[in-house]
């Protein structure tokens, strides 16, 4: 099973820099005012998302 992610172009101004240009789903991205980049979609494992919607990466650590 694999959940869909999208790239967002802004960070909330209370977010980490680094945030900027990541993954995240739709639900993440919403609640946070970000821009969803258009056609970025990508199916990752939920094991690679934190609890509060952000791709973490392949390795399913911290965003880097």
């Amino acid at each position: 099973m694999t959940i869909k992610v999208y790239r967002y172009a802004q960070h909330a101004p209370e977010q980490d820099d680094t945030l900027a240009h990541a993954y995240a789903t739709m639900d993440f991205i919403v609640l946070n005012k970000l821009t969803a980049v258009p056609d970025s979609a990508m199916d990752v494992d939920p094991a690679h998302v934190d609890a509060d919607g952000r791709y973490l990466g392949l390795n399913g650590g911290q965003p880097g």
